[in-house]
């Protein structure tokens, strides 16, 4: 079965007491535009305008993506891999001429609460006026899309948090795909007072080798396995962020702790408990319905139809254990 690459939508925006309307298409595919938006028509004013989105972070044994070092690379660092959702801040320019900056997620044009996630008060929580007008400021003088995570146990996925909440920026991308130096990510925390994802480990040129990089990604996640407790479905831990700098871009590398990264490979192929509240987490981060029907509606796409059929009940099991853990109260 084809999986959907694009999906058309119409939204409704406002800023300073006026509303705009949207139209465009988002792109839902894994791997390099997952949750870019194309927008074709602001208030019916014709319009083409691409908001990035953020690319899939491949692991360095990806089939296809092969573990390289871009020519002449000049330093790389290992950053803490947060687990929560990516909210992504992009500059639009309006018909009047003016431009904004509003956040999105990979799935949700404009920002909202949902029955499974008041995601709008989480982040009205954390992004407050003047730390949006900070972030604004710097897509607009850097045209420049900025990728923050919104994490802890108050926005709960898979990793389990002792904090409530937190916002941390990760990736500045520009144009399609272009994932900038991690120093100037660094630069533009600093310089705008922007929460940061914290930084493990920095590797100058000089050490920049395939070899030494995987010892240090080995380090730092047998380190932080040991917080992980598979057994017990306990996981504190999601990896680390291995970002490689030339002069004038960046890449993107992903290392998990054993226990996540057989989780994540065994995901992809196979129908497991976790797989089941992957896959509910991913509906609630989209802004879509996450009922049992609509679940198995869109793990029947990921899976197939006999998969699906097949490991029915053991999903609906897993699916209301998940349900009376998060919204018996409801």
């Amino acid at each position: 079965m084809k999986k959907i690459q694009w999906r058309d939508f119409k939204a409704s925006l406002k800023h300073n007491e006026k509303s705009y309307t949207l139209k465009g298409r988002i792109h839902l595919k894994r791997g390099t535009y997952p949750g870019e938006v194309e927008i074709t028509n602001i208030n019916d004013v014709p319009t083409q305008q691409f908001l990035s989105g953020m690319p899939e972070i491949p692991y360095s044994r990806s089939l296809g993506r092969s573990f390289v070092l871009p020519r002449k690379p000049i330093a790389a660092s290992f950053t803490q891999k947060v687990d929560g959702t990516a909210l992504i801040f992009s500059p639009l320019q309006l018909p009047d001429g003016e431009t904004i900056v509003f956040p999105r997620t990979r799935g949700m044009i404009i920002i909202r609460n949902t029955k499974w996630r008041a995601l709008q008060d989480l982040v009205d929580r954390v992004v407050t006026p003047d730390l949006k007008e900070r972030i604004s400021t710097v897509c607009c003088q850097q045209n420049a899309a900025l990728v923050f995570e919104l994490w802890g146990r108050e926005n709960p996925h898979t990793v389990q948090y002792d904090r409530d909440l937190s916002f941390s920026l990760h990736t500045v991308i520009k144009g399609r795909n272009g994932i900038q130096p991690w120093r100037l990510v660094k630069q533009i925390a600093k310089s705008a007072d922007l929460p940061i994802v914290e930084e493990l480990v920095r590797v100058k040129a000089s050490k920049l080798t395939i070899e030494e990089l995987q010892y240090l990604a080995q380090q730092l996640t047998n380190k932080q396995e040991q917080e992980n407790d598979p057994n017990l479905g306990l996981y504190r831990q999601e990896g680390v962020i291995l970002n490689i700098e030339s002069q004038s871009k960046g890449w993107q590398w992903k290392f998990k702790p054993p226990s996540m990264e057989e989780y994540h490979r065994l995901a992809r192929v196979k129908i497991l408990p976790i797989t089941v509240y992957h896959s509910v987490w991913k509906l609630i981060d989209r802004g879509e319905d996450a009922s049992l029907s609509a679940l198995l509606k869109v793990m029947q796409l990921e899976y197939g139809e006999e998969a699906i059929a097949h490991y029915k009940d053991i999903i609906s099991h897993y699916y209301w254990l998940w349900y009376s853990k998060y919204y018996e109260e409801m």
